[in-house]
Protein backbone atom coordinates (compact mmCIF):
# COMPACT_ATOMS: atom_id res chain seq x y z
CA UNK A 1 0.00 0.00 0.00
CA UNK A 2 2.75 2.42 0.66
CA UNK A 3 4.74 1.95 -2.66
CA UNK A 4 1.64 2.43 -4.40
CA UNK A 5 0.97 5.58 -2.77
CA UNK A 6 4.93 6.37 -3.44
CA UNK A 7 4.23 5.85 -7.36
CA UNK A 8 1.22 7.90 -7.39
CA UNK A 9 2.54 10.65 -5.55
CA UNK A 10 5.47 10.96 -7.89
CA UNK A 11 3.41 10.22 -10.65
CA UNK A 12 1.33 13.41 -9.69
CA UNK A 13 4.46 15.32 -9.08
CA UNK A 14 5.78 15.15 -12.29
CA UNK A 15 2.75 15.35 -14.33
CA UNK A 16 1.91 18.77 -12.16
CA UNK A 17 5.06 20.05 -13.21
CA UNK A 18 4.15 19.33 -17.16
CA UNK A 19 0.67 20.35 -16.54
CA UNK A 20 2.23 23.97 -15.20
CA UNK A 21 4.39 24.51 -17.85
CA UNK A 22 1.50 23.98 -20.67
CA UNK A 23 -0.95 25.92 -19.23
CA UNK A 24 1.71 28.85 -18.92
CA UNK A 25 2.12 28.45 -22.34
CA UNK A 26 -1.05 28.42 -23.33
CA UNK A 27 -2.75 30.93 -20.93
CA UNK A 28 -0.16 32.94 -19.69
CA UNK A 29 1.59 33.12 -16.52
CA UNK A 30 -1.00 35.21 -15.04
CA UNK A 31 -3.91 32.80 -15.35
CA UNK A 32 -5.71 32.28 -12.46
CA UNK A 33 -4.55 29.72 -9.78
CA UNK A 34 -2.04 28.35 -11.97
CA UNK A 35 0.38 28.04 -8.94
CA UNK A 36 -1.41 25.50 -7.73
CA UNK A 37 0.43 23.00 -9.65
CA UNK A 38 3.75 23.20 -8.54
CA UNK A 39 2.49 23.66 -4.99
CA UNK A 40 0.79 20.53 -5.88
CA UNK A 41 4.25 19.02 -7.05
CA UNK A 42 6.18 20.02 -4.28
CA UNK A 43 3.69 18.48 -1.30
CA UNK A 44 3.78 15.23 -3.10
CA UNK A 45 7.37 15.37 -3.56
CA UNK A 46 7.31 15.88 0.50
CA UNK A 47 4.84 13.30 0.87
CA UNK A 48 6.98 10.92 -1.19
CA UNK A 49 9.85 11.35 0.95
CA UNK A 50 8.48 11.49 3.90
CA UNK A 51 6.64 7.83 2.68
CA UNK A 52 10.33 6.73 1.43
CA UNK A 53 11.58 7.32 5.13
CA UNK A 54 8.81 5.72 6.63
CA UNK A 55 9.37 2.13 4.85
CA UNK A 56 12.99 1.70 6.60
CA UNK A 57 12.09 3.02 9.88
CA UNK A 58 8.60 1.33 10.58
CA UNK A 59 10.31 -0.15 13.38
CA UNK A 60 10.85 2.64 15.28
CA UNK A 61 6.96 4.01 17.25
CA UNK A 62 6.60 7.73 15.24
CA UNK A 63 7.31 5.62 11.91
CA UNK A 64 4.78 2.82 12.95
CA UNK A 65 2.23 5.10 12.69
CA UNK A 66 2.75 8.19 10.51
CA UNK A 67 3.51 6.00 7.26
CA UNK A 68 -0.03 4.49 7.53
CA UNK A 69 -1.30 8.13 8.17
CA UNK A 70 0.23 9.86 5.60
CA UNK A 71 -0.54 6.97 3.20
CA UNK A 72 -4.27 7.37 4.52
CA UNK A 73 -4.91 10.42 3.76
CA UNK A 74 -3.78 10.99 0.24
CA UNK A 75 -6.33 8.17 -0.48
CA UNK A 76 -9.16 9.90 0.93
CA UNK A 77 -7.99 13.05 -0.22
CA UNK A 78 -8.25 11.68 -3.74
CA UNK A 79 -11.77 9.62 -2.55
CA UNK A 80 -13.01 13.09 -1.99
CA UNK A 81 -11.17 14.65 -4.62
CA UNK A 82 -13.22 12.43 -7.21
CA UNK A 83 -16.79 12.24 -5.59
CA UNK A 84 -16.58 16.46 -5.85
CA UNK A 85 -15.51 16.30 -9.42
CA UNK A 86 -18.08 13.60 -10.17
CA UNK A 87 -20.79 15.95 -9.14
CA UNK A 88 -19.73 18.70 -10.51
CA UNK A 89 -19.70 16.29 -14.01
CA UNK A 90 -23.15 15.04 -12.85
CA UNK A 91 -24.61 18.99 -12.77
CA UNK A 92 -22.67 20.16 -16.29
CA UNK A 93 -24.67 17.32 -18.18
CA UNK A 94 -27.86 18.16 -16.80
CA UNK A 95 -30.02 19.35 -19.44
CA UNK A 96 -31.86 22.94 -18.65
CA UNK A 97 -35.74 22.93 -17.46
CA UNK A 98 -37.83 23.86 -20.48
CA UNK A 99 -40.26 26.88 -20.65
CA UNK A 100 -38.05 29.17 -18.75
CA UNK A 101 -39.23 33.22 -18.94
CA UNK A 102 -35.70 34.51 -18.16
CA UNK A 103 -32.10 33.76 -19.39
CA UNK A 104 -29.13 34.92 -16.85
CA UNK A 105 -25.41 34.91 -18.56
CA UNK A 106 -22.68 34.91 -15.65
CA UNK A 107 -20.02 37.22 -16.27
CA UNK A 108 -16.10 35.87 -16.71
CA UNK A 109 -13.16 38.23 -17.21
CA UNK A 110 -12.56 40.53 -20.62
CA UNK A 111 -9.26 41.52 -21.61
CA UNK A 112 -9.54 44.90 -22.72
CA UNK A 113 -12.58 45.10 -25.00
CA UNK A 114 -12.31 41.59 -25.76
CA UNK A 115 -14.27 38.49 -24.11
CA UNK A 116 -11.64 35.90 -22.45
CA UNK A 117 -11.92 32.48 -24.15
CA UNK A 118 -14.01 31.45 -20.89
CA UNK A 119 -16.92 33.80 -21.47
CA UNK A 120 -16.96 34.10 -25.15
CA UNK A 121 -18.24 30.43 -25.00
CA UNK A 122 -20.80 31.53 -22.27
CA UNK A 123 -22.08 34.15 -25.12
CA UNK A 124 -21.96 31.63 -27.29
CA UNK A 125 -23.75 29.38 -26.16
CA UNK A 126 -26.48 31.82 -24.70
CA UNK A 127 -26.74 33.19 -28.46
CA UNK A 128 -27.11 29.43 -29.25
CA UNK A 129 -30.02 28.69 -26.85
CA UNK A 130 -31.75 32.11 -27.32
CA UNK A 131 -32.23 31.97 -31.19
CA UNK A 132 -34.47 28.68 -30.52
CA UNK A 133 -36.43 30.61 -27.88
CA UNK A 134 -37.44 33.95 -28.78
CA UNK A 135 -39.85 34.25 -25.69
CA UNK A 136 -36.95 34.15 -23.41
CA UNK A 137 -35.20 37.44 -21.76
CA UNK A 138 -31.77 37.63 -20.97
CA UNK A 139 -29.56 39.06 -18.01
CA UNK A 140 -26.18 40.05 -18.78
CA UNK A 141 -24.25 40.16 -15.44
CA UNK A 142 -20.87 41.34 -14.85
CA UNK A 143 -19.17 44.39 -13.37
CA UNK A 144 -15.96 45.99 -14.72
CA UNK A 145 -12.62 44.87 -13.31
CA UNK A 146 -9.08 45.91 -13.45
CA UNK A 147 -7.86 45.55 -17.27
CA UNK A 148 -11.26 45.53 -18.31
CA UNK A 149 -12.28 48.95 -20.77
CA UNK A 150 -16.18 47.61 -20.06
CA UNK A 151 -18.40 45.72 -18.13
CA UNK A 152 -18.61 42.21 -18.66
CA UNK A 153 -21.96 42.95 -18.50
CA UNK A 154 -21.81 44.80 -22.11
CA UNK A 155 -19.39 42.59 -23.61
CA UNK A 156 -22.19 40.12 -23.23
CA UNK A 157 -24.70 42.16 -24.13
CA UNK A 158 -22.51 43.31 -27.49
CA UNK A 159 -21.45 39.12 -27.95
CA UNK A 160 -25.17 38.67 -28.23
CA UNK A 161 -26.27 41.56 -30.44
CA UNK A 162 -23.93 40.33 -32.65
CA UNK A 163 -24.98 36.76 -32.46
CA UNK A 164 -28.70 38.36 -33.90
CA UNK A 165 -29.89 38.93 -30.70
CA UNK A 166 -32.41 41.71 -30.74
CA UNK A 167 -31.08 43.98 -27.63
CA UNK A 168 -35.11 44.77 -27.21
CA UNK A 169 -34.50 41.12 -24.85
CA UNK A 170 -31.62 42.16 -23.54
CA UNK A 171 -31.05 43.34 -19.58
CA UNK A 172 -27.83 44.44 -17.88
CA UNK A 173 -27.06 43.96 -14.48
CA UNK A 174 -23.63 45.71 -14.41
CA UNK A 175 -22.46 46.29 -10.81
CA UNK A 176 -21.73 42.65 -9.49
CA UNK A 177 -17.42 41.30 -8.86
CA UNK A 178 -18.14 37.50 -8.21
CA UNK A 179 -21.10 34.89 -8.72
CA UNK A 180 -22.88 35.32 -5.57
CA UNK A 181 -23.49 39.34 -6.59
CA UNK A 182 -24.26 38.27 -10.09
CA UNK A 183 -26.88 35.91 -8.51
CA UNK A 184 -28.04 38.07 -6.02
CA UNK A 185 -28.44 41.41 -8.09
CA UNK A 186 -29.86 39.83 -11.30
CA UNK A 187 -32.80 38.18 -8.75
CA UNK A 188 -34.10 41.89 -8.55
CA UNK A 189 -34.36 42.10 -12.37
CA UNK A 190 -37.01 39.08 -12.18
CA UNK A 191 -40.83 39.53 -11.93
CA UNK A 192 -40.09 37.14 -8.84
CA UNK A 193 -38.46 34.35 -6.83
CA UNK A 194 -39.82 31.59 -8.36
CA UNK A 195 -39.10 32.99 -12.07
CA UNK A 196 -38.03 30.10 -14.22
CA UNK A 197 -34.47 30.91 -14.59
CA UNK A 198 -31.67 29.27 -17.13
CA UNK A 199 -28.22 30.18 -15.94
CA UNK A 200 -25.39 30.16 -18.27
CA UNK A 201 -22.37 29.30 -17.38
CA UNK A 202 -19.02 26.87 -18.15
CA UNK A 203 -19.43 23.54 -17.66
CA UNK A 204 -16.98 23.26 -14.52
CA UNK A 205 -19.02 25.85 -12.81
CA UNK A 206 -22.88 24.66 -13.15
CA UNK A 207 -23.00 23.06 -9.78
CA UNK A 208 -21.89 25.74 -7.85
CA UNK A 209 -23.49 28.04 -9.52
CA UNK A 210 -26.90 26.47 -9.08
CA UNK A 211 -26.19 25.80 -5.43
CA UNK A 212 -25.57 29.72 -5.03
CA UNK A 213 -28.71 30.38 -6.95
CA UNK A 214 -30.84 28.41 -4.60
CA UNK A 215 -28.89 29.69 -1.58
CA UNK A 216 -29.80 33.14 -2.60
CA UNK A 217 -33.59 32.36 -3.31
CA UNK A 218 -34.29 31.36 -6.45
CA UNK A 219 -37.05 29.30 -6.71
CA UNK A 220 -36.71 27.48 -10.23
CA UNK A 221 -33.32 27.69 -11.76
CA UNK A 222 -31.33 25.45 -13.91
CA UNK A 223 -28.20 25.73 -15.86
CA UNK A 224 -26.79 25.32 -19.22
CA UNK A 225 -23.49 24.33 -19.62
CA UNK A 226 -20.99 26.40 -21.91
CA UNK A 227 -17.99 23.90 -23.20
CA UNK A 228 -14.71 24.32 -21.52
CA UNK A 229 -11.62 23.72 -23.57
CA UNK A 230 -9.29 20.33 -23.90
CA UNK A 231 -6.27 21.79 -22.41
CA UNK A 232 -7.56 24.02 -19.27
CA UNK A 233 -10.00 21.95 -18.25
CA UNK A 234 -8.57 19.80 -15.74
CA UNK A 235 -6.95 23.44 -14.25
CA UNK A 236 -10.48 24.92 -14.24
CA UNK A 237 -12.28 21.24 -12.56
CA UNK A 238 -9.59 20.76 -9.90
CA UNK A 239 -9.81 24.85 -9.09
CA UNK A 240 -13.55 24.42 -8.67
CA UNK A 241 -13.30 21.56 -6.42
CA UNK A 242 -11.07 24.08 -3.94
CA UNK A 243 -13.86 27.06 -4.63
CA UNK A 244 -16.59 24.52 -3.26
CA UNK A 245 -15.03 24.12 -0.30
CA UNK A 246 -14.29 28.03 0.02
CA UNK A 247 -18.23 28.81 -0.42
CA UNK A 248 -18.84 26.45 1.65
CA UNK A 249 -17.02 27.86 4.80
CA UNK A 250 -18.31 31.14 3.42
CA UNK A 251 -21.65 29.97 3.85
CA UNK A 252 -22.47 30.66 0.41
CA UNK A 253 -23.81 27.39 -0.60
Amino acid sequence: MTKTTIYLLNAVCILSLLYFILIAAYSGIRTSFLWFWPFLSACCAAASLLLHMGISRMDKAPWRFLTPAVSACVWISLLLLLATECSILHSAAKEPEKEAEYMIVLGAQVRGDTPSLTLKSRIDAAAKYLMTHPELKVICSGGQGKGENLSEAMAIKNGLIASGIDPSRILLEDQSTNTVENLRFCLSLLPDASTKTIIVTNDFHCMRAGLIAKKCGYANSSTLSAGQFLLTTPHYFIREFFALVKDFLSGNL
